[in-house]
């Protein structure tokens, strides 16, 4: 019989979270391989199927349906852009300007804990709140 019973219990929680961590470190690096797998085995299929550079299609082999999308990423080096941009004419500007709209976390948290009771309902009238999607990494600490 044990004398110190929350100890024990302790113990055992520990090692339930030293066990999870693991497992969880090893399927994360086990992801990571299958991605990197992935990535090859999709472009070697791309190489097969003499798929163009910026364009969707879909192939039939035999049993297999396979949808091929390909397209490009384009970055904005925006400094550039201002100093440059004017010489484009209009219908060649690829630069559309718009109002953005993003939330300041660290606003809603001060209302939250510091905003009086009718300026936190004020807020939740057009600012609505919900768990994220939770998100562990695990990797060796030692």
């Amino acid at each position: 019989m044990n004398d110190f019973p929350e100890v024990n219990l302790q113990a055992q929680r520990y090692e339930r979270i030293e066990e999870t961590s693991l497992t969880l470190h090893t399927i994360g690096l086990q992801v990571a391989e299958l991605l990197r797998i992935k990535e090859e085995l999709e472009a070697r299929l791309n190489a097969l199927l003499e798929h163009g550079d910026d364009c969707q299609k879909t192939y039939t082999y035999g049993r297999w349906k396979v949808t091929v999308k390909s397209g490009y990423n384009y970055t904005l080096d925006i400094d550039e852009y201002e100093t440059l941009g004017h010489f484009l004419p209009k219908g060649f500007d690829p630069v559309q300007k718009k109002i953005k709209y993003e939330i300041n976390k660290n606003v809603i948290k001060a209302c939250e804990k510091y905003g009086s009771p009718e300026e936190q309902e004020l807020m939740k009238q057009f600012v609505s709140k919900k768990p994220s999607k939770l998100h562990i990494k695990v990797s060796p600490g030692v």
